[in-house]
């Protein structure tokens, strides 16, 4: 370090100072410690202490005529020497004395610096001093009390009432909407009444899990418990249908009746499937109608990687014409194609029997197009018994979507009203969803399905539109419990009450990493392709059908083999039960969840209630809360941790948080 580095760091007082010190302190010979500037001073020392040792010596020897002698002339150099090693030492104390003078007066100056501090501060304090009194001798002259701020309480508990599921009578008169006008007279052909108007809460989660596949979160149904409007009920269903929720949902459902899997035995292969979704999504996303969907499923030709819908007729395990007319049936018209007259059948199939399929020099890439080389007049019957006749330079298959989703076909648009009711309210129209046609299966309410076709109609085949009608009529706000005076067999048939049933297994299993902060890792079951999602990805925002877990297994997920509904179980049974109860998976999720960490810090009260919010998406009934209560053991025992684990425990096992209700 030179003495550079301490002019850097210190001020030019401060660098005096250490050096006077280091001078003391003797080390000034060193000729690294502040610079070349030492190498003279120390020298000079140097010099005196060899004079001061330096004994005189005198000479044997006489000198020459005139010559001084060789004693006198090494005396007189001596001498000489020892007077500029005078003048070199009164040179170096002169500096030490000028440099001691320098930083003496920086010190002084410091001194002067903060004396002057000291006395400004002694001032403003004798200043406080007298406002301090002057404060006080007003206070005492005229006492005001002053304001203080109250600790914010944290927020109360809000009970639900003692029947937190209904919510006063249903009018089905006095209300204009079109489900609820066919209704109304098919309850009072029958002498049938419908169930109590459902509560707030109860409404939320229902129309929620039914559009996004989601619950609500405690925020969102806080503030719509204590929204008091009175459409309130209609804001939140314009809200879900215009979510993203809302898509990736819908896309669940219709990827199991257009059979979107990878795999065997349907094997479009992961990037068709991937393409195919990305078709429903941007579909429903941006409003298209059901018809111009249909249109595009049936007439678009493509690559199966690039063009999305051209997958449609590569979705089924054989691609004879007889299997895609069964699959057109199945998805359009919610008709068996067994079912339909022999001499229609042939007549169905030929509308696909130009259909062709060539391959590229990318792996598993399709592009399906119209053979050239069956290029004629096409002469057929269509399903209905009208004539179909194009020209040889026409699509027949085109031809065929735009007789499918013209308006006013008997097919088309009651097979999608009675799929969407039954995927809405619970209960079909006309069962099963799948066979409506050629079995002659006949509609609970002929009305209602004929309103409904019309609404879907006259809307451009709107889907949103579709279930917004029936979402918002006051049969679907009705309560679980049917009416005590009405067979509950014979209510829940004609819509008299809204129908329990088990959760989807996506929804299920979303919801419960939902509310525990947890995730599932979702695979295929084929080493080639193995696909696996990311760990956070939802079991309801699955593109293939092909990836799955055990859980969704258990729990009767669609394997989409076919597209019919049936494929997709959601009867409970004694398995699904003890995993929800005994296994080691949900065990986890509850133990180990980001949710389960904030009880620590949580009363128990307040976390009761959280619980309740959180999995039953509604608030406590004061008799709820007062159960828990009893079961808090008493004295030291007591581990608030392991009784809010056993709390949420037994809410995820009941019948209210695994059913739609």
């Amino acid at each position: 370090m030179g003495k550079n580095f301490f002019e850097k760091y210190f001020s030019k007082a401060g660098v005096a100072l250490i050096y006077n010190l280091c001078a003391a302190a003797a080390i000034l010979p060193c000729q690294t410690a502040f610079g070349s500037g030492s190498t003279e001073r120390g020298a000079a020392a140097a010099a005196a202490m060899e004079v001061k040792s330096e004994k005189p010596t005198g000479g044997t020897e006489g000198s020459g005529a005139g010559g001084p002698s060789k004693g006198a002339q090494s005396r007189g150099n001596a001498a000489q020497m020892s007077g500029s090693k005078t003048v070199q030492k009164n040179s170096a104390a002169k500096n030490l004395g000028k440099e001691n003078r320098q930083a003496s007066g920086a010190l002084k100056k410091g001194t002067d610096s903060a004396a002057k501090k000291g006395q400004n501060l002694k001032r403003l304090s004798e200043e406080k001093k007298i406002v301090r009194q002057a404060k006080k001798s007003a206070s005492q002259a005229a006492p005001v009390r002053e304001p203080t701020r109250s600790k914010r309480k944290p927020p109360e508990i809000k009970f639900s009432p003692a029947n937190p599921y209904e919510d006063g009578e249903i009018n089905f008169q006095g209300s204009k909407n079109p489900v609820d006008i066919a209704l109304a007279a098919h309850f009072k052909s029958l002498g049938i009444k419908p169930a109590k108007r459902c509560s707030d809460s109860v409404f939320i989660r229902r129309a929620t899990l039914d559009l996004t596949g989601r619950i609500p979160s405690p925020e969102r149904l806080e503030a719509f418990l204590d929204d008091e409007s009175p459409d309130k009920r209609e804001k939140l269903v314009d809200e879900l249908l215009a979510s993203d929720e809302f898509v990736n949902y819908m896309s669940l459902r219709l990827g199991d009746i257009l059979r979107i899997k990878a795999e065997f035995p349907i094997n479009l292969w992961p990037n068709a499937a991937q393409a195919y979704t990305r078709f429903i999504r941007k579909s429903l996303s941006d409003g298209l109608g059901w018809d111009e969907m249909a249109r595009r499923m049936l007439s678009s030709s493509g690559s199966n990687f690039r063009v999305g819908e051209v997958n449609f007729l590569r979705a089924m395990q054989s691609r004879t014409p007889e299997s895609t007319a069964s699959c057109a049936a199945l998805t359009f018209m919610c008709a068996r194609y067994d079912k339909i007259p022999e001499e229609r059948r042939k007549a169905f199939a030929s509308f696909f029997s130009r259909v062709g399929y060539k391959s590229t020099k990318e792996w598993k890439e399709e592009i399906v197009f119209d053979d050239p080389s069956k290029r004629a007049p096409f002469v057929s019957v269509f399903p209905d018994g009208s004539a179909a006749v194009f020209p040889a330079d026409m699509s027949v298959r085109a031809g065929f979507a735009e007789w499918l989703t013209k308006r006013g076909n008997p097919y088309f648009s009651k097979a999608f009203a009675n799929r969407i009711w039954t995927w809405i309210f619970g209960t079909p129209i006309v069962s099963p969803v799948d066979d409506m046609f050629f079995s002659g299966n006949r509609p609970v309410s002929a009305r209602l399905l004929e309103t409904l076709a019309e609404k879907f109609e006259r809307s451009g085949f709107d889907i949103r539109g579709l279930i917004r009608t029936i979402v918002l009529s006051e049969a679907y706000s009705q309560s679980f419990i049917p009416e005590p005076s009405n067979n509950p067999e014979a209510a829940a048939k004609n819509f008299a009450v809204y129908p329990v049933r088990r959760l989807d297994a996506e929804i299920l299993i979303d919801t419960v990493c939902s509310i525990t902060g947890t995730t599932e890792i979702y695979s295929s079951t084929t080493p080639e392709p193995y696909t696996t999602m990311p760990d956070y990805s939802a079991a309801a925002d699955l593109p293939d059908g092909s990836v799955t877990t055990s859980f969704l297994e258990l729990f009767g997920k669609s394997p989409r083999d076919t597209g019919y509904a049936d494929e997709r179980v959601n009867a409970p049974s004694a398995s699904q039960k003890l995993h929800m109860l005994n296994s080691s998976q949900i065990l986890r999720k509850i133990s180990y969840s980001k949710f389960s960490r904030r009880f620590f810090v949580m009363p128990y009260k307040k976390g009761v209630y959280s619980l309740y919010t959180n999995i039953l998406s509604r608030r406590p009934t004061s008799a709820e809360l007062k159960a828990f209560e009893q079961y808090k053991p008493e004295g030291k025992q007591f581990r608030q941790w392991e009784a809010m684990i056993d709390t949420m425990w037994a809410l995820f096992n009941s019948d209210e948080f695994s059913n739609r209700h």
